[in-house]
């Protein structure tokens, strides 16, 4: 029992180290974004800039964005003035060559709440992989122009986090105090008396069975000493 009790303090105190392994990855993304400024169904994407994250790991990014031109600015303005969303499209490709799209979007009056300021997330899974790309502008919602036409754009990458590490200390104390009392005899049982007996009880069923079963004649004979001599 001692044995069983230390494998598995074992497993617990590694567990934290093997999922932390898992993580321990770097490499880049290169993301290309589009904008649709329709109202439309159907958007109609036109290219706004580009982002470089050179390490996914420590979330460094470069972002190259043209300024919107008067036609754009009013295209956004009315997606405000009639509370519809500005719809971004990403297009993410990584270092190990794998290319997707996700497709986001924000209030536009949000944008030009915030002067055109909005943040990217870009999920990754436990490979380094994107998986999911979410935008949000804080607000408030606004449907007059700003005075920049400038975009203020923030990127951050989001990995599995490794879960809460588990209370080994508290684990191994409580096992401890279990095993003292049981040693002591101060743990009450209150199993009834077949769970308390099964593995006695079981055997000893088995064998009158398996030797009634052997002796068919002397169970025969028992039965037939009743009758009448003629």
């Amino acid at each position: 029992m001692e044995f069983v009790y230390k494998g598995i303090i074992l497993l617990i105190s590694l567990f934290p180290f093997i999922i932390g392994s898992e993580l321990d990855y770097d490499g880049w993304l290169h993301i290309r974004l589009y904008h649709a400024l329709n109202d439309n169904s159907i958007p109609h994407f036109t290219e706004r800039g580009n982002i470089t994250v050179s390490s996914i790991k420590n979330g460094v990014s470069s972002i190259a964005q043209a300024g919107l031109d008067p036609s754009q600015l009013t295209a956004i303005k009315t997606l405000a003035n009639n509370d519809q969303r500005y719809r971004l499209k990403a297009v993410i490709r990584t270092y190990s060559g794998f290319e997707s799209t996700y497709l986001t979007s924000a209030p536009a009056c949000h944008l030009l709440g915030t002067e055109f300021e909005d943040i990217l997330t870009v999920w990754l899974d436990i490979g380094g992989e994107p998986i999911s790309v979410t935008q949000v502008s804080p607000g408030p919602c606004m449907t007059n122009l700003p005075t920049t036409k400038m975009w203020t754009t923030s990127v951050q990458i989001r990995t599995p986090d490794a879960g809460p590490t588990p209370d080994t200390a508290s684990y191994i104390y409580k096992l401890e105090k279990e095993k003292e009392a049981r040693e002591r005899g101060e743990t009450k049982d209150n199993r009834s008396f077949l769970a308390k007996y099964w593995m006695y009880i079981v055997p000893a069923l088995i064998f009158v069975v398996l030797t009634s079963a052997a002796n068919p004649d002397a169970a025969a004979g028992g039965g037939g000493g009743g009758g009448q001599r003629q």
